[in-house]
């Protein structure tokens, strides 16, 4: 079984890699900041209260770390921007080669019109698949020459076409990712381009049906990369501006929290000491907001990236190792 397909049959690891809420994962690694804070504060191990070294710490250190939010933020609009700014020849041919693909699958399924929604599309490849691979069956199994290798050949198919219709029960674009996840499609890709090779005395209709079942994979390996593509660009969108969102209150919880501790000694800090802990503690969540925003973001940036780095037919050597 491959790494990718272990990780999103185990429910925990999918919902923390791909499918979970990232606010509600940002959220999670903060609040055990907190409380983590919370015990160690309240145990002594580390010292908040009167003569503590974290004023020095939030207004130096922290701080200047905070600030650098902005040049991440703006780093990341500026890679979604550069995705979708585009001269009008550019534009023309992608919108183009778009309705050309939808075409090409259209005519193979026999459709009017294709679903505009992805996930309904890639249903659709999958239906298709598998009414290609019984009809397959249909034009070679009186061919006993080529009878046993086809019948493999058509089963695993069918298989396949059937796990690309589950899109078709879900909304969720990271769900509709998953199915198309591991080294499935290239390998019903390099078998469908082996049978082309080595049969020979195929029917013209058994020969078409063949060529079309390439052209769907193929549409598979676009879809993939569509998603990826997809997916990536709305959750770095979503990270820009919850980096906003969350980096201006752990600014100003840093700034106001580093004036609390005053040089007086009648009252050396302008919260009562006992509740140094519990305030500390809250305001370590807030000021590690950003930064968990960030990891919950990015692992899942990462995860795709990761899982779907190959085009086409090619697998990495990484995927290869982890199928034996």
């Amino acid at each position: 079984m491959s790494s990718s397909q272990s990780d999103v049959e185990n429910p925990v690891k999918r919902w923390v890699l791909l499918t979970g809420s990232r606010t509600g994962f940002a959220i999670g690694l903060t609040v055990c900041i907190v409380v983590l804070s919370a015990v160690l504060s309240i145990t002594g191990i580390v010292y908040v209260k009167a003569g503590s070294n974290l004023a020095t710490a939030l207004a130096s250190g922290l701080l200047s770390g905070l600030l650098t939010l902005i040049t991440v933020t703006l780093s990341i609009n500026q890679l979604i921007l550069s995705r979708v700014f585009g001269s009008p020849s550019n534009l023309t041919d992608t919108v183009e080669g778009s309705i050309e693909f939808q075409e090409s699958v259209e005519r193979i399924a026999d459709v009017p019109i294709s679903p505009n929604d992805p996930d309904e599309f890639l249903a659709l490849i999958g239906r298709t698949l598998i009414d290609h691979a019984e009809q397959l069956h249909t034009h070679i199994k009186a061919n006993s020459a080529f009878s046993d290798d086809f019948e493999q050949f058509t089963k695993r198919i069918i298989t396949y076409g059937d796990h690309l219709a589950n899109a078709e029960d879900t909304n969720d674009p990271f769900e509709v990712l998953v199915l198309t996840l591991g080294t499935g499609y290239a390998q019903n890709l390099t078998e469908t381009r082996r049978l082309q090779a080595v049969a020979n005395d195929l029917s013209d209709d058994a020969d078409e049906t063949l060529d079309d079942i390439l052209t769907l994979l193929k549409g598979v390996a676009t879809m993939r990369q569509f998603f990826k593509t997809l997916t990536i660009q709305q959750d770095l969108a979503r990270l820009s501006r919850q980096l906003i969102y969350t980096g201006v209150a752990a600014v100003l919880i840093t700034y106001y929290l580093s004036h609390v501790y005053t040089s007086a000694s009648s009252m050396p800090t302008a919260i009562p000491e006992v509740y140094m802990p519990l305030v500390t503690s809250v305001a370590a969540g807030v000021i590690f907001l950003p930064l968990m925003v960030i990891i919950s973001y990015l692992l899942r940036v990462a995860t795709v990236t990761f899982y779907t780095v190959s085009v086409g037919s090619f697998v990495p050597p990484i995927a290869r190792i982890k199928e034996q």
